[in-house]
């Protein structure tokens, strides 16, 4: 796996994930799942099966030719990762031993070293995905991550869904939105066209400068 994360790291020219993958890229969507204001905290299951629906949409529609694909979790914590940080997994049929520990990358965080004594760090670890369906629940997963709905993730983690072959990342951050990115363009074209009214409102401006016009 750490020869996968290499070639990772290459094809899309970075050494880690950014926290933000949108603005990374000149190849990038970030669409907006749960809906802004019409679904507040009163209507929390409308919110989260909307955001559902538009992920799970999204996701099918950009690895339809996808053969191999992989999923990247970021975590924080100590210098030593928490054992737990995986269980969540298990509802999406993975184990443990389906994933590989990569290493962590020190924040350098001077606030959180002046407050604790100590760094924190972002743990990273994958796994290959053996069936496009196992996406559906790792986006499940997620977009719970901020509301109060079991089971989610933990310890900060997030999801990188990755088709290293064909140049594309989606990257789910909670139940408000999700960016999708590419090596290159054309990937991304039917994705702006088809889900052009998910699309964030704030970055409109920008995917318009790059997917606006065809060609």
């Amino acid at each position: 796996m750490d020869e996968i994360y290499s070639q990772i790291k290459e094809t899309f020219e970075i050494q880690e994930f950014p926290h933000a993958m949108f603005y990374e890229f000149d190849h990038a969507l970030r669409f907006e799942l749960g809906g802004g204001e019409e679904f507040g905290t009163n209507r929390s299951m409308r919110r989260f099966m909307q955001a559902h629906e538009r992920a799970n949409a999204i996701s099918h529609s950009l690895f339809s030719q996808s053969t191999e694909i992989y999923l990247l979790l970021s975590s924080f914590g100590l210098e030593q990762p928490t054992k737990k940080r995986l269980k969540p997994l298990k509802q999406c049929g993975l184990k443990r031993s389906n994933f590989t520990y990569l290493g962590r990358t020190a924040e350098h965080d001077d606030g959180h070293i002046a407050e604790f004594g100590s760094d924190h760090f972002r743990h990273w670890d994958i796994a290959r995905l053996t069936g496009k369906e196992t996406i559906s629940e790792i986006l499940l997963l997620g977009i719970a991550s901020e509301m109060a709905i079991t089971p989610s993730f933990r310890h900060l983690m997030t999801a990188y869904v990755v088709d290293v072959d064909n140049g594309l990342i989606l990257h789910l951050y909670d139940d408000r939105g999700m960016d999708v990115v590419a090596v290159h363009k054309a990937p991304l074209e039917d994705l702006f066209y088809r889900y052009t009214d998910w699309l964030l409102e704030y970055d409109i401006a920008r995917m318009t400068e790059f997917f606006g016009c065809k060609g």
